[in-house]
């Protein structure tokens, strides 16, 4: 709760769930189960999306890719 209430809150959760279940239509708040939903989801994620320091980032493939070309013309 603590993770949620300091990085992990948007007003758009209750929303998100409202919409992928429609039988909590009277939904104000997010429950505990919501927050840990949101957690694992933000913790899968990091893990999937790190970025490894041995690879280019999609920004320096950019610029490498810009070069070529100017050199190629």
């Amino acid at each position: 709760m603590t993770w949620y209430a300091t990085a992990g809150h948007d007003r758009a959760d209750v929303e998100d769930r409202r919409a992928r279940a429609p039988w909590y239509r009277s939904k104000a708040r997010p429950s505990p189960a919501d927050m840990l939903r949101k957690l694992r989801r933000v913790l899968i994620a990091a893990r999937f999306n790190a970025s490894r320091p041995d690879q280019p980032t999609p920004q320096e493939i950019h610029v490498i890719r810009l070069a070529w070309e100017t050199a190629a013309a």
